[in-house]
């Protein structure tokens, strides 16, 4: 009798204990919208890649234009999925940073998840292009692959305006974006 309720109290704590190991596992699986937007990411500048800690979603270094290393930035869309296929819930970035001026340097960026949040080298898509959609494609393998539908100058746009839409799409390789054909 005496094994039997040891046998029986052993499995209820084995059982106990994988509950919550789920419990855990699935609760960092996901990532805090205010984490996201409150986190460090690299982004494309007119100086190239700079690592930047966002304020809910933006940022500022500098009072003025006219001063030396002025910058402004902005997350302008974000998108989520496992992008790496590791269980943890990454994410896709469009950031827009100028330093001044009428240039708006818009780049894709991104963070993995897990126990911290690891920001990805960012790809310059182009100045004043315009993002309208961000799609994720699962591949059979468990990779994603992120595909931007954009407007980007033609010939004859003048650069406050691109009308020449264009499609990229990039794979993730390591915390690098890759682009695809």
């Amino acid at each position: 009798m005496a094994n039997k309720r040891m046998a029986l109290k052993l499995i209820f704590n084995l059982l106990g204990s994988c509950l919550i190991s789920m419990a855990v596992a699935g609760a960092s699986t996901t990532i805090d919208k205010r984490a996201i937007l409150n986190a460090e990411y690299l982004i494309a500048t007119l100086d190239g890649v700079e690592r930047i800690r966002f304020q809910n979603g933006e940022y500022q270094r500098g009072s003025s234009v006219f001063q030396e290393g002025f910058l402004v930035a902005k997350l302008q869309d974000l998108k989520f999925s496992d992008l790496n296929n590791d269980g943890f819930q990454d994410v896709v970035a469009i950031a827009a940073s100028n330093t001044g001026g009428s240039a708006s340097w818009i780049s894709l960026s991104g963070l993995l998840g897990g126990q911290k949040l690891v920001p990805l080298e960012p790809v310059f898509l182009g100045d004043r292009v315009v993002v309208s959609n961000i799609s994720i494609e699962k591949g059979s393998r468990g990779s994603a692959q992120v595909c931007l539908d954009m407007l980007v100058h033609g010939p004859n746009d003048g650069m406050c305006c691109p009308t020449k839409k264009e499609r990229r799409c990039f794979v993730l390789s390591e915390r690098r974006w890759i682009p695809r054909k």
